[in-house]
């Protein structure tokens, strides 16, 4: 009997502390479901001072018991919704209820408020009638690099990035395509607004961007982007000309952002060369409230880096006959290596690879409110580069050296200088019943041509001039305008978007001539092996003072678009623009786009229309004689503008405008809230494409053109037809894993067809008189299937917590590599590429820490064949879409104040 008192005593001791913690703690319990009252089975709730917390069931109801007596701070989350946070307080023995509706949110990209594509008030891409692909700091920060050109390609499968090298400049300024048609062909916005192009025109480009001036995407800093908006839709009736394969609109971030740093580290870590390519990447940021609402935005970057050099060895005769060095690929990468050294030019003694660069960025993003129902908004900023590329070796005994100067030979160099500015000044607001915004806007890039490291050979041996001014380029684009909205209620299921502006914009477009000695055919008429000495700087003699232009023109434009709901399910867009340039006159586009619900889990959508594009102030009006190589034979080649006498001699008509017919359809399906699928296909008609001409050759074409000190002939022409169609298939999946963990896939394909619709329009006068053709089958092809003939994506990420780990893969398809004789058309073969991120947030809130790797298995392109490689100068293509550095390996700090 004692036993069982003294058991029952300790028994009840031991339960006390258990039964007064029961009577002391506290519970919380109540529902999670999303906007439509649906339960979020697996949403997750925690209290974040402890450890305590717990997944929603499947009625979307929860519990959290034994919660001490406090003030917690209460964190709801859930794959692609907005989280939720807030504080809670419990007493001793409290039950409190909460129930917590979440709002749908970006998943990489998905649900975030999109501003093209419609005039409307939408909220998500998947609200519109056409095709949008949104893509969050998220999304760009995984692929690790710290280009914006680059990250739209790496995400986006409709987008072409090419590298280019030994390419008169163009190192410096790399240029997109979307949907296999030129960089021309895709209207930029920023913050909605048009964005300026670059100054330059592409003659050396390949394939599909020759011949265009496209908008340097790198001009802008990463640090400032909040997201980046592919419309995949002809949109010239709602935004103007340009937008014939879509548009790319790039958001800057908005509401103040806090004090942030950052510094990446990079470089090209490859098995089959030194290590090279090193980047250095820093990055600061500051957002100063203005009221309740406003704010002033701050983004300032510095990117430096070093080049990239992918050239075999050179076995050519450098300073005498015969001394050429004996080389071979000695460990079977397919880049030769010297074996026997036989004159003292370090090898490899061309570059091809990513040219040196430096660039600044100082950019803005703000808005300030006036009252409650008007404010002012700035945005734009100022971007330099200094970027370095090069040109072919000249070598000791050539005929474009003086071994006075250079006694093995040199490498001549650009030196390029790009400035770049833009500043748009606005104010929106509501008036009554209307929204309005009111805006002026400047841009302007300038191309500066400094060639280093050459010479002028008619200036002769005794010249001690190596460095020259070979004159700039400049673009400048300004506008007015005004776009106004409201709704009217006229008895349909919603009410009836009205949107109409006008806009007044002048380009302005100079070329101002080098200094004297830049392009002088000087005293010395011949060269040391008693030919005809070229005229003018080696690489790229300067601009002529004939060829010195200042040029502009301006436009006046009117829009009106209508946009509602006929039915529940039934929602329909029209858009009409009328436009008037000053120097071809007037044209009138429509556009006509539909999206049918039948259900809440699918969507079909629709869009017909036409457009244009005006023809770039450079083509007008650029002209120059510069040497290019052609079959390895240095020629001069100059490009003529087509209001020229060489223009007027060869019969070229002055340029007109393209015209455009669009064609496209697709549908959307979400048979759960974590799986989208989405198809789409296009056809794009343009009538009068403008091209860049061939190298056209000829002995009465030389005598012609002799006289400007060129050889050959190239010229601008609205010359074919083109035909281009494919499809577009996406499909994502999210998922949670575990308690806190989620998981994004995400698949993504696009299949584009490119082919002439006509015959070339050679002017008779070209094929009668001179015997050539304004585009021949070499160009045909390139603009055909110098392309992937589809590019898939494939990206797996994991979250959890402070941890994030992304893979994403995408495989090129195909590319045709053609020549002017069909035997010398080579194939690259399909590329795998496969890039990895992981980050980790080291200080919650404050520091996070990233490293990952581009090509992460190394892969390079199929090797150039033996008789277009330069005798194995040149080992890879530049056609190759996924360039030809190799693996380049990071890491990158951030901190948040």
């Amino acid at each position: 009997m004692k036993t069982t008192v003294r058991l029952l005593a300790v028994f009840i001791i031991l339960l006390f502390p258990f039964v007064l913690f029961a009577q002391s703690s506290a519970t919380l319990e109540g529902t999670i479901t999303d906007t439509n009252g649906e339960a979020l089975a697996g949403a997750n709730i925690f209290l974040v001072e402890s450890s305590q917390g717990t997944a929603a069931g499947e009625d979307g109801s929860y519990s959290i018991e034994n919660i001490d007596p406090g003030t917690y701070t209460v964190r709801v989350t859930f794959v692609g919704y907005q989280e939720i946070e807030g504080e809670i307080s419990f007493s001793a023995g409290q039950t409190v209820t909460r129930n917590f509706t979440m709002q749908q949110t970006a998943v990489m990209g998905e649900g975030v408020t999109v501003t093209v594509g419609s005039r409307a008030g939408h909220t998500a891409a998947d609200e519109l009638a056409v095709p949008v692909d949104v893509y969050t700091t998220l999304d760009l920060e995984k692929v690790g690099s710290s280009e914006v050109g680059q990250m739209l390609e790496q995400v986006s499968p409709s987008v072409n990035f090419p590298q280019q090298t030994v390419a008169d400049g163009m190192d410096a300024l790399r240029s997109f395509t979307l949907r296999g048609l030129s960089p021309d062909h895709t209207l930029v916005l920023i913050n909605g607004k048009r964005r300026h192009k670059s100054a330059l025109v592409n003659r050396l480009g390949s394939g599909i961007q020759k011949g265009s001036s496209p908008t340097d995407m790198n001009a802008i800093p990463a640090s400032a982007v909040q997201q980046m908006e592919v419309l995949r839709d002809g949109a010239a009736a709602q935004y103007g000309s340009d937008a014939i394969a879509g548009v790319v609109n790039i958001q800057l971030k908005e509401e103040p952002v806090p004090l942030s740093m950052s510094y990446k580290l990079g470089g090209n870590a490859t098995d089959n060369f030194s290590n090279d390519g090193t980047t250095q990447d820093f990055t600061a940021s500051y957002g100063l409230p203005i009221g309740e609402n406003g704010y002033i935005n701050l983004f300032g970057e510095l990117r430096l880096q070093d080049p990239t050099n992918r050239a075999g060895a050179s076995p050519r005769d450098q300073i005498t006959a015969g001394d050429g060095d004996v080389v071979m690929d000695m460990d079977g990468d397919g880049v030769q290596e010297v074996i026997e050294k036989n004159n003292p030019v370090q090898q490899p003694n061309f570059h091809w690879g990513s040219g040196e660069s430096d660039n600044y960025y100082l950019w803005g993003n703000s808005a300030i409110p006036i009252n409650e129902s008007m404010e002012v908004y700035a945005f734009g900023g100022y971007s330099y580069r200094d970027a370095l590329g090069q040109g072919f070796y000249r070598r000791s005994l050539g005929d474009r050296n003086w071994p006075e100067i250079y006694p093995i030979g040199f490498l001549p160099e650009f030196d390029i200088k790009i400035n770049d500015y833009s500043g748009s000044l606005g104010l929106r607001g509501q008036m009554g019943e209307w929204d309005y915004d009111l805006n002026l806007q400047t841009g302007s890039n300038d191309f500066e041509y400094n060639i280093t490291n050459s010479l002028n050979v008619t200036l002769g041996p005794n010249s001690n001039q190596t460095e020259f001014y070979a004159g700039t380029v400049g673009f400048q684009q300004s506008h007015a305008m005004l776009d106004l909205n409201r709704t009217f209620d006229v008895g349909l299921a919603g009410p009836l978007n009205f949107a109409a502006g006008a806009v007044y914009r002048v380009d302005q477009y100079e070329i101002t001539a080098g200094e004297e000695n830049s392009y002088i055919d000087g005293p010395v008429k011949t060269n040391q092996n008693g030919g005809r000495a070229a005229p003018g700087a080696q690489v790229f003699p300067g601009f002529r003072p004939s060829q010195a232009v200042d040029e502009s023109r301006s436009n006046i434009a009117t829009y009106v678009d209508l946009e509602a709901d006929i039915t529940d399910k039934f929602l329909m867009n029209v858009a009409g623009r009328f436009e008037s340039y000053s120097d071809f006159g007037e044209t009138v586009n429509g556009k006509l786009a539909m999206r049918f619900q039948p259900q809440e889990e699918l969507i079909f959508r629709g869009a017909v229309s036409t457009g244009f594009r005006a023809p770039n102030l450079a083509q007008r009006y650029f002209s120059k004689v510069s040497t290019t190589f052609i079959n390895n034979v240095p020629y001069e080649v100059g490009l003529f503008n087509n209001e020229s006498e060489v223009a007027d001699a060869l019969g070229v008509p002055d340029l007109k405008e393209e015209k455009s017919f669009n064609v496209s359809g697709g549908l959307a399906v979400s048979p759960t809230d974590a799986f989208t699928f989405t198809v789409d296909v296009f056809h794009i008609d343009i009538e009068d494409r403008i091209i860049l001409s061939g190298n056209m050759a000829g002995t009465e074409i030389e005598n012609l053109v002799s006289q400007f000190g060129a050889q050959r002939v190239q010229v601008f022409s609205n010359a074919i037809d083109t035909r281009t169609w494919g499809i577009d298939l996406t499909a994502t999946y999210r998922t949670v894993v575990g308690e806190n963990g989620s998981l994004y896939l995400k698949s993504a394909l696009n299949s584009t067809r490119n082919r002439l619709a006509s015959s070339v329009a050679t002017p008779t006068q070209l094929s009668e008189s001179f015997g050539e053709s304004i585009f021949g089958r070499e160009a045909r092809l390139e603009l055909a299937r110098e392309r992937p003939k589809n590019t898939l994506n494939l990206e797996a990420t994991y979250d959890n917590g402070p941890f994030s780990l992304s893979i994403m893969s995408k495989r090129y398809g195909e590319v045709l590599v053609p020549d002017q004789d069909p035997a010398q058309d080579y194939t690259l073969g399909s590329e795998w590429v496969i890039n990895l991120s992981t980050s980790y947030e080291i200080v919650e809130d404050y520091a996070r820490v990233t490293v990952g790797a581009r090509n992460l298995l190394d892969n390079y392109p199929d090797l150039t064949p033996d008789h277009s490689n330069f005798l194995g100068i040149f080992p890879y293509p530049t056609a190759s879409p996924l360039g030809f550095n190799g693996r380049y390996v990071y890491s990158k700090l951030s901190i948040s104040f």
